[in-house]
């Protein structure tokens, strides 16, 4: 399973980090750059179908739309950090249209002692002092990996697809629809999607339909009726059987918190 994460695809100077543990995170991506650093213990990452170990002291980066996850091996401490390309857009600049040879790399003595003293941790520093982090970042990624021209419209198309769901999930969206936005026969959108999504085109409209009902869940007093049908799905029915599906209870029994952690 493959899914979109838009808060981390929003521009605006967009930032976030937080140390993981045993956190497994499936098959993801978004438009936002992604930093990852190994405090101690080892972490398989999977970037665009290629396999990497990052071990204590490693830093990988991931380019937008890269589709990536990772899987931490036992006692492992990590950090992560998401960062809109507003911090670095020469950086930015210089990355559009190409792919990544790599995406492994180490950073000199020197701007290890910058970012184990600044960045690495889970609050935001001055913007000048992050974009000078990012920076240097950037600088250490691209001294060890190669890009190359990107000839290949995968990541154009999954964001299109993504864009379009995540803008258009509350109405009645159908593959057809994702067909014509694409300029695509049906049949050839339609195995593209199964191949790079690995799940049926309802269940991805569903992940950005349930984040909607959640949030709403969450946020407000409204009916659960309502609440269903403002997040695009046809029926309470559906809704509740999506819902149990993903999450193991109902929708009311969200609501009322009696299993959440």
């Amino acid at each position: 399973m493959i899914f979109h994460q838009p808060h981390n695809s929003k521009s605006g100077h967009n930032y976030n980090a937080f140390f993981y543990t045993s956190d497994v995170w499936d098959f993801h991506f978004h438009k936002n750059l992604e930093l990852i650093y190994v405090v101690k213990g080892s972490v398989k990452c999977i970037i665009n179908g290629s396999e990497y170990i990052l071990s204590a002291g490693d830093y990988g980066l991931t380019l937008p739309y890269d589709i990536h996850s990772y899987v931490p091996f036992e006692n492992t401490l990590y950090w992560v950090g998401v960062f809109s390309e507003d911090y670095v857009r020469l950086f930015a600049a210089h990355i559009r249209g190409k792919s990544a040879q790599g995406f492994a790399f180490r950073c000199p003595e020197g701007t290890n002692y910058l970012l184990q003293s600044t960045l690495i941790c889970e609050d935001t520093p001055p913007i000048y002092i992050l974009k000078a982090c990012l920076y240097a970042v950037c600088d250490a990624y691209l001294s060890e990996v190669n890009l190359s021209e990107d000839v290949s419209d995968k990541k154009i198309n999954i964001l299109l697809i993504a864009q379009y769901v995540s803008e258009n999930h509350t109405k009645n969206v159908t593959l057809k629809d994702i067909s014509k936005l694409l300029g695509y026969d049906y049949n050839y959108v339609s195995r593209y999607f199964h191949t790079a999504f690995n799940m049926s085109f309802t269940d991805f409209l569903n992940i950005y339909r349930l984040e909607s009902a959640t949030r709403l869940l969450d946020e407000t007093d409204k009916k659960i009726t309502d609440i269903a049908l403002e997040s695009g799905f046809q029926s309470v029915r559906s809704f509740n059987n999506s819902f149990r599906l993903k999450f193991g209870i109902s929708p009311g029994e969200y609501r009322r918190g009696k299993f959440r952690k």
